[in-house]
């Protein structure tokens, strides 16, 4: 166990695979999903921190800011734009997914679309980058994956991360177009930061819009 603990992998894995086992979990309690998730949200983000000395150093190329930004946004705009035409795995369900926190009241309500907020722009991007582009791409290379830079590019690595990443969304075809533009930026940057800031830009234009236009489907 201690060994696992200490291995390479751990700080890329962990986080992504307690988010989606707590998920999981989430399901079985309907009722109480709202919370759960701030709940869940919470317990990444603080297995992120305390295992945030174990990244530093690893990324040293510049995050690219602003590039990164305008990035993540265009691509939330293409996946926007471009739904009603993607495949997707499942129906589009467009129930107010807050509506179990509002019977409670105001307060549980707005709580309900932080925790949501939270999870989506803060802690998601950033599990979600580590395991998929920092983890995923580089072991598909070589198994001894910390010796692979980030951002290095080989084709089979490259688009069975796409494929992979896409699989796990139900608007596979709009996630597919996000993976390539996030993969492509990733290997163009060769940072880490730089994707988790076009993801998290991307997280939090599509959230906004969600919020505006209430196509909660697409959330």
């Amino acid at each position: 166990m201690k060994g696992l603990l200490q291995g390479p992998a751990f700080p890329f894995v962990a986080p992504f695979a307690l988010f989606m086992g707590l998920l999981y979990l989430r399901q079985s309690f309907p009722q109480h999903s709202w919370w759960l998730y701030g709940v869940c949200s919470l317990a990444v983000f603080a297995l992120l921190l305390w295992l945030r000395p174990r990244y530093r150093g690893q990324d040293p190329a510049p995050p690219r800011v602003r590039d990164s930004v305008l990035l993540g946004l265009g691509a939330i705009v293409l996946w926007i734009a471009l739904d009603p035409w993607m495949p997707r795995s499942g129906e589009r369900d467009n129930t107010f997914p807050f509506a179990a926190a509002f019977e409670l009241g105001l307060l549980p309500g707005l709580l309900s679309i932080t925790f949501r907020m939270f999870g989506a722009v803060l802690v998601v991007p950033i599990i979600e980058e580590l395991f998929w582009r920092g983890f995923l791409m580089r072991t598909i290379i070589k198994p001894e994956f910390e010796e692979v830079p980030l951002g290095t590019f080989q084709p089979l690595s490259f688009y069975i991360t796409t494929v992979a990443f896409a699989m796990v969304h139900v608007e596979f075809g709009s996630a597919t177009l996000f993976a390539l533009i996030a993969g492509w930026w990733f290997c163009k940057t060769k940072s880490l930061r730089a994707v988790i800031i076009l993801h998290a830009a991307a997280n939090l234009g599509l959230a906004i819009y969600v919020l505006l236009t209430k196509n909660w489907f697409l959330w």
